[in-house]
């Protein structure tokens, strides 16, 4: 329930700069790094072992395991999703019931100053800090775009809640997201030039890591 809240905060901003943005999160025990070059061009990897990667139409996840790396297309991955959950039911959120509550404590978080927030889809409430600054903007309207693009692709009803909680806050103002409660927090936003190659995804398949042959 905690991806959806975080989902749904991350709303739509203009681009401030050329560069590509890199932002890293700890999401959990993990470090999850954003590149974002563009809305054709983004990139989120979560540890060594997986990433992601939106480049143009395309949409593909790699994971890494057992001496492979297997590669996915999204799209695929949704219809065997959608397949495997067919019969089971998750209820779309009125957007009356969807609500973002300003509270007047603060809160400065990696260097941003934001403001805390009590998030609700309805069902669950979760404590948020939000802020106005452009470079988390950008950020958070990355990852909005990124989530977005493999929620559409889950074709199901699951999908579906995320995109309509995801449009209940598309005009909140402070909407950069810096923390939400349960373990998603900015950890810092810099800005370098990624070479073109990484948002080129691998081949769709399963490669296996050949061992070196001896000499």
């Amino acid at each position: 329930m905690r991806s959806v809240i975080l989902s749904i905060l991350l709303a739509t901003s203009a681009s401030f700069s050329y560069a590509d943005v890199i932002a890293r999160y700890a999401m959990g025990p993990e470090t999850l790094v954003l590149s974002y070059r563009d809305d054709q061009h983004i990139r989120v990897d979560r540890g060594q072992m997986a990433y992601s990667i939106i480049n143009g139409e395309q949409a593909t996840a790699i994971i890494s395991q057992g001496g492979a790396q297997i590669v996915m297309n999204v799209d695929d991955m949704g219809d065997v999703i959608a397949s495997a959950q067919q019969g089971q039911t998750i209820s779309i959120p009125d957007t009356h019931a969807v609500s973002l509550k300003p509270t007047k404590e603060f809160s400065n978080i990696a260097g941003f100053k934001g403001r805390l927030y009590i998030a609700s889809d309805g069902a669950n409430s979760y404590r948020t800090v939000l802020t106005d600054s452009p470079a988390v903007i950008e950020a958070s309207d990355a990852l909005r775009q990124f989530f977005r693009r493999f929620a559409g692709a889950m074709k199901n009803d699951r999908g579906n809640k995320l995109l309509a909680l995801e449009n209940s806050f598309k005009d909140q103002a402070e909407r950069g997201v810096l923390y939400v409660e349960g373990g998603f927090k900015l950890l810092s936003i810099s800005q370098e030039q990624r070479p073109n190659n990484h948002y080129t995804p691998p081949p769709i398949g399963i490669q296996f890591n050949m061992p070196a042959a001896s000499r």
